[in-house]
């Protein structure tokens, strides 16, 4: 046994460049894990890039010039950057906030609803069962109140820090774009020149992740705004906050759209009551994700990420727990990557 591991172990690491490689994939894992909050904004600017090089990309296949093709492709990410800073985000925080104020009421309308529950189903819930959740609930409402409120003075304490932020993001994407080629050649000199491996995983997770993270960026367009239409025909409130929600809930997959079913049934329910059109809602709202889940995905990702649904939610669970949010938002391409060095691999492609 120990020498069939030793022997794998020999086969595995039987070249320069696939020791380079999982040096280079190790070291990117710790310094993910131990340095993720420092690095975000870094982090974040080469994602926008790396979506943006689509866009300049098209502008240069209509005869563009390298350089108005940049131009145009800023322009537009900063314009809409401006736009989701000045309008939405304000709009969000102020829903946000409303809602948490409100809590209070529901909490109490629900207190109300839930106490007459034993006299009408005696043979169901007794009115102690009822009590017990009652407390429950409240608590759990009470902390994530006070969680909520602890947020915001943190986030008004770090004003400087989400400033600098701000600030360096959209210098980053800038100099991500237009010195991109520099960047990859110096990052190059420090490999192997024989790069086999690298060259591989690259091409599959180039191919792959392109295709799933525009395609992930025009759902979540397609999703937030659909909903945004089903909410504000219904004149539900807190229209923006929910819509995001819905739009968003799609980079988590599979679970997503059952967690954020959750806020809009709650906020239906307490605005609309047990009626019929709170069934026309929630239909219409059931409707919208089966239509995504049959329709929308299928044709934006048809030859995009090649996992199994398993592997996905595995992926989640894992990095979720690993990485917190952005572990959960890199959980697919996490999973991609490893399966990308996984067929990459000399050693496993030989015997």
């Amino acid at each position: 046994m120990l020498e069939e591991i030793n022997n794998l172990f020999k086969k595995i690491f039987s070249n320069e460049e696939t020791l380079v490689f999982s040096i280079l994939v190790i070291s990117a894992f710790l310094i993910l894990f131990f340095l993720g909050s420092i690095l975000t904004p870094f982090l974040i600017s080469i994602i926008f890039a790396y979506l943006l090089i689509g866009m300049q990309s098209r502008f240069e296949s209509y005869g563009l010039k390298s350089s108005i093709a940049l131009f145009l492709t800023y322009s537009i990410f900063l314009l809409l950057g401006i736009a989701l800073m000045v309008w939405l985000a304000p709009l969000l925080y102020q829903q946000l906030q409303a809602i948490v104020l409100e809590v209070p009421k529901w909490l109490s309308s629900f207190r109300l609803f839930a106490q007459d529950i034993p006299a009408k189903y005696p043979d169901l819930v007794s009115s102690n069962q009822i009590t017990v959740f009652l407390e429950s609930l409240s608590g759990q409402i009470s902390t994530l109140s006070q969680d909520f409120i602890k947020a915001s003075i943190a986030g008004i304490q770090n004003t400087a820090t989400i400033a600098i932020n701000l600030i360096l993001l959209p210098i980053l994407v800038f100099f991500f774009l237009c010195d991109r080629e520099t960047i990859i050649s110096g990052f190059l000199s420090i490999l192997p020149k024989e790069r086999r491996m690298l060259k591989n995983v690259w091409v599959e997770m180039d191919e792959q992740l392109s295709n799933y993270a525009r395609g992930k960026a025009i759902e979540i367009v397609i999703v937030g705004v659909a909903a945004a239409i089903i909410f504000i025909y219904f004149d539900l409130e807190y229209v923006a906050l929910l819509s995001v929600l819905v739009g968003f809930s799609v980079l988590i997959p599979f679970l997503g759209a059952f967690i954020v079913t959750i806020p809009v049934a709650v906020v239906g329910l307490l605005q609309l009551g047990l009626t019929f059109e709170f069934s026309l809602l929630m239909a219409s709202y059931l409707a919208l994700q089966i239509l995504d889940g049959n329709l929308l995905v299928p044709i934006l990702f048809s030859d995009a990420v090649k996992l199994h649904p398993v592997a996905i939610i595995l992926a989640v669970f894992v990095f979720g727990s690993l990485f917190g949010f952005w572990g959960v938002f890199f959980a697919i391409p996490i999973a991609t990557l490893i399966k990308a060095i996984w067929n990459a691999w000399p050693a496993m492609l030989t015997d």
